[in-house]
């Protein structure tokens, strides 16, 4: 999925570096490892592309972008930990690289660089409107994460569960990148409001393809472990969507995946085959499409969020 063009990128990379430094000590070091190369840019650009939209400059949310790249990253380091992955956009994930007690201290050092960041210009009453809307949106992200991880070795939870999950652990965020960008930018409260439903419904379609990456993407393409979701017991919404409609042999089989002690590369085989089987895949694909539609149809009214609506699209799509 590209989103971010050349100038756009360098922009966000140039704005990463004044907050969080030029590696001059080992806690700029390891954040600016977990930031670079970056990854999709996805929220930054999301901010700066929605503040477009509604008459802005891209310039004008820089500070407020890049902050809010810094906080996302940092819960990715924090994920990694969670999830004991060794890999992450397709190389060793910052605990790996520097370990255990250094990557939380880094995750911290980020979220910190990225609370300064987005408190650093612009309009005081927008700045602060925006700040809170961010914060909110981060703190239904830890609720996501807690309940997440609840929910391990529970095929019985549902796909609903797994919805309301990535509703709150990637949806929201996503949402208040376009809602902060337009309000920072002097949107009306319709506008902002438009664009915050947006975000949200492209995040869902962004999330609901993340989790079928490991079924239908190459390993080294989706920059993870593709059998880290089965090496935690994680059932993602392919998998709860698959339990639904399996036949008894099925469930059996996926039960016997998700109790701890079936091999990882096995529990991965084994799983594909009844996502495969059951229909699965296709249904989470639509559900993706769905998603992404109704992101589109927020966009009416709003003449210059041609890029979002393209943006809905390659989410929709994506395939790393």
């Amino acid at each position: 999925m590209t989103i971010a063009v050349g100038p756009e990128i360098a922009l966000i990379e140039a704005e990463l570096l004044r907050w969080v430094g030029s590696g001059d000590s080992p806690l700029e070091l390891a954040c600016l490892d977990a930031l670079f190369p970056p990854g999709k840019l996805l929220r930054p650009v999301l901010c700066m592309e929605s503040a477009k939209a509604v008459g802005g400059t891209a310039e004008q949310v820089l500070a407020f972008a890049a902050g809010m790249e810094c906080l996302h990253v940092a819960s990715l380091v924090h994920d990694d930990i969670i999830d004991q992955d060794p890999v992450r956009r397709g190389r060793a994930s910052t605990a790996e690289q520097y370990g255990l007690a250094e990557a939380l201290v880094a995750g911290d050092g980020l979220s910190m660089a990225g609370m300064a960041a987005m408190l650093s210009s612009g309009p005081a009453e927008r700045v602060l409107h925006a700040a809170r809307i961010t914060v909110d949106a981060l703190r239904h992200m830890c609720q996501g994460i807690m309940r997440e991880m609840q929910i391990r070795g529970d095929l019985t939870c549902g796909a609903p569960t797994a919805l309301s999950i990535m509703q709150a652990k990637t949806a929201v965020l996503t949402g208040a990148a376009c809602q902060a960008g337009a309000i920072l930018a002097g949107a009306t409260p319709q506008q902002h409001q438009a664009l915050r439903q947006y975000g949200e419904q492209l995040g869902m379609a962004f999330q609901i393809r993340d989790d079928l990456l490991p079924y239908t993407a190459e390993d080294q393409r989706t920059g993870k472990t593709a059998t880290s979701d089965v090496a935690n017991l994680q059932p993602t919404l392919p998998v709860l969507l698959a339990y639904e409609a399996a036949d008894e042999a099925d469930r059996n089989l996926l039960a016997t995946v998700f109790r701890d002690g079936t091999d990882p590369v096995t529990a991965h085989r084994d799983v594909l085959a009844v996502l495969t089987r059951t229909g699965a895949l296709s249904q989470a694909a639509r559900m993706a499409s769905s998603s992404a539609e109704q992101a589109r149809a927020e966009l009416t009214g709003l003449p210059g969020s041609t890029q979002l609506a393209a943006m809905a699209t390659s989410a929709a799509d994506r395939q790393r």
